[in-house]
């Protein structure tokens, strides 16, 4: 039997090991960014004037391309607990900064009434409190945005990185459920995006740990799983896959 992993000390070290590299290895592409904040900006149905806390913004990423959309009157509320991330924020953006736990943020009432959450969701160990708070403070009609990555998703990696992913991430039945037992109305839609990368690039990227599930394998255990992903990619150049999101729309009723 494998030893136990430390969930919340490998987070940690992900985020803050990739503080200074992050967006080398997730900003895909201006196209990917925005094809993903469209469908933000659809689902949360911003508005110039709405009030948006981006939980989990990390280097701001997905907020500065909404910006680009949606001339919002008022500052973005950016929350992380990360400063390596969050400093990356350009000082000029139309974007407030909040080095914060989001449990934590959640207890707090700073007047929004719109809430992103990208790739974040399966970090909080008390899921239940936080939506619960996030409820509360929303007002009627306000809407949380949760956008994740499909915990069955088939990227090219080695077998035991894509096992361990199914319980790494949260699924999305789950989610739901625990989104209506804290009263929100859950719409669910699942929507890919195509990608490639070279070859090279791409075990780069695996190799430094691009994603948090890989933070969890020791850097021995990553080079084995590549030596796994070099033999079953031998004959190609180029990795080409799709990258499914989960996307969970939870809108407080008008009446509560």
């Amino acid at each position: 039997m494998g030893k136990e992993i430390d969930v919340q000390g490998v987070i940690e070290k992900h985020y803050r090991a990739l503080g200074e590299n992050y967006d080398n290895f997730v900003y895909y592409s201006p196209e990917y960014v925005r094809a993903l904040t469209g469908n933000m900006i659809e689902k949360l149905q911003l508005t110039p004037d709405d009030v948006l806390a981006d939980i989990g913004c990390g280097t701001g990423m997905y907020s500065l391309d909404i910006l680009k959309q949606i001339p919002l009157r008022q500052r973005i509320i950016g929350v992380d607990p990360y400063p390596e991330m969050i400093s990356k924020i350009p000082a000029d953006a139309h974007i407030t900064p909040i080095v914060s736990d989001a449990l934590v943020f959640s207890r707090q009432k700073p007047g929004y009434n719109k809430v992103l959450m990208k790739d974040v969701v399966h970090h909080l160990p008390q899921k239940e409190a936080f939506f619960a708070n996030i409820y509360d403070n929303l007002p009627p009609g306000g809407i949380m945005l949760l956008v994740h990555t499909a915990p069955d998703f088939q990227y090219p990696l080695f077998d035991a990185a894509l096992e361990r992913n199914l319980t790494w991430l949260s699924h999305p039945d789950e989610l739901t459920r625990l989104l209506e037992n804290a009263g929100f109305r859950v719409e669910a839609e699942r929507i890919g995006y195509p990608l490639s990368f070279p070859k090279a690039h791409y075990f780069k990227m695996v190799r430094a740990g691009y994603m948090s599930v890989l933070t969890s394998f020791s850097e021995a255990e990553r080079e084995e799983g590549l030596a796994e992903m070099a033999a079953r990619y031998a004959d190609t150049e180029t990795l080409a896959f799709t990258d499914y999101f989960d996307y969970l729309t939870a809108t407080k009723g008008a009446s509560s």
